[in-house]
C-alpha cells in the first residue's frame, strides 16, 4: 500500500493510534495483552496509540492487526490519496453505465435472490412457530468462584435467561455475607440499590441479560461464605437464583481455579470468555496477566501482597 508505507532499511507503514486504542478498549484488551501479543513493551503501545511513533514496522502492524482481530488496512492512517478514490475507480473506459447495470441483474443471480427471499421467509416462520408453542422457562443463574483470599475482590456474576422476546422490566435481589464488601456493580445502582448488604437491580431486559459484582470477604481460611438472591419478572415468575452459592477463602487467586499457584492459559482464557463483555466492573485483568505470564505465585498474607515467580 504505498500511500501508507514508505521505503527503507526495512518496510515501515504509518498506524492510526487512535484507532489502535478505540479497537482494543472495545474488546476489553489491555496494553500487557497487546505487547505480548507483538512482543513489544507496553510502553511501546503507549506510545503508538499517543501518535509517538506514527510508523512501525509493517511485520509489528500485522501481528498488532491479528491481536485485534481486524485487517492491516483497519488500522492504518487514511491519507487524501485513498480517501479521493470514485466509486467508478475501476470500471473500464469502454463500458457504459447501462451495461453495467444489466451485468448486476443476470437472470442467474435473480433467481437466487428470489430464492434467498423465500427461504428467509420460510426461517422466520418457523422461527416465530417453535418460539410461540413453546413456554418461557426464565431462570437466573449465579457464577461464582470456588475461592478467594481474604479481603481480596473477585467477581460474581448473574446470567439472566428466558425472558419474553420484548423490553420486560425485571429485578434482581442478591444477598452476600454480613462481612462482604462491594467495590462495583454492573449494571451500576443507585446508592439506594445497596444497603444491609444487599444490591437491587431494576432493570429492562430483552430474553436475556447479565448482572455483575465485585466483592471481598474477610474470615478465616477454608471459612465458607454464603449468597443468596431471587430474579422476577412479574409477581408469580419470582424464583431463587440457581447456581454456585458458597466460596471458600484460602490462599489462592479466584482465578487459580484448581489451586496450583499458576494461572494456565485455560484459567486466563475462561476468565476472558466470562468476563470480556462486562467492562464496567474493575476485575483487575492486569494483575491476572501478570500471573499468568510469571512461572507461579504465591499469596504473602503479612504483606497483602502476591509475589510473582518470573
Amino acid at each position: 500500500m504505498t500511500d501508507n508505507s514508505f521505503a527503507g532499511p526495512m518496510s515501515m507503514i504509518k498506524i492510526n493510534g487512535s484507532k489502535i486504542k478505540l479497537l482494543r478498549e472495545q474488546q476489553g484488551l489491555t496494553q500487557l495483552y497487546l505487547a505480548t501479543a507483538v512482543e513489544v513493551t507496553t510502553d511501546t503501545i503507549s506510545r503508538w496509540e499517543n501518535r509517538r511513533y506514527p510508523s512501525i514496522k509493517r511485520d509489528n502492524g500485522l501481528k498488532l492487526a491479528e491481536a485485534l482481530n481486524v485487517q492491516l488496512e483497519d488500522l492504518l492512517e487514511e491519507t487524501s490519496e485513498n480517501t479521493a478514490k470514485t466509486p467508478h475507480s475501476g470500471i473500464p473506459p469502454n463500458v457504459t453505465p447501462p451495461e453495467i447495470i444489466h451485468s448486476k441483474f443476470t437472470q442467474k443471480r435473480l433467481f437466487f435472490i428470489v430464492l434467498g427471499t423465500i427461504v428467509c421467509i420460510a426461517m422466520t416462520f418457523i422461527w416465530i412457530f417453535v418460539h410461540s408453542s413453546q413456554p418461557l422457562l426464565f431462570s437466573a443463574k449465579r457464577i461464582l468462584p470456588a475461592h478467594c483470599i481474604d479481603g481480596q475482590p473477585f467477581p460474581v456474576l448473574i446470567e439472566v435467561t428466558g425472558a419474553p422476546d420484548v423490553a420486560t422490566a425485571i429485578i434482581i435481589k442478591e444477598s452476600l455475607p454480613m462481612n462482604g464488601t462491594i467495590h462495583t456493580t454492573s449494571p451500576k445502582v443507585t446508592t439506594g440499590g445497596l444497603r444491609n448488604n444487599q444490591i437491587r437491580w431494576l432493570k429492562k431486559i430483552t430474553r436475556a441479560g447479565f448482572f455483575a459484582y465485585v466483592v471481598s470477604v474477610s474470615g478465616k481460611d477454608a471459612v465458607d461464605f454464603s449468597f443468596t438472591g431471587t430474579a422476577a419478572i412479574s409477581h408469580d415468575s419470582e424464583s431463587s437464583i440457581d447456581g454456585k452459592n458458597t466460596i471458600a477463602v484460602g490462599q489462592h487467586h479466584w482465578a487459580d481455579s484448581n489451586k496450583d499457584n499458576i494461572i494456565s492459559d485455560d484459567e486466563i482464557l475462561a476468565v476472558y470468555d466470562l468476563y470480556s463483555e462486562i467492562t464496567d466492573i474493575n476485575l483487575n485483568i492486569d494483575l491476572i496477566e501478570e500471573i499468568w505470564l510469571g512461572s507461579e505465585y504465591s499469596w504473602d498474607s503479612a504483606r497483602a501482597t502476591y509475589k510473582i515467580i518470573d
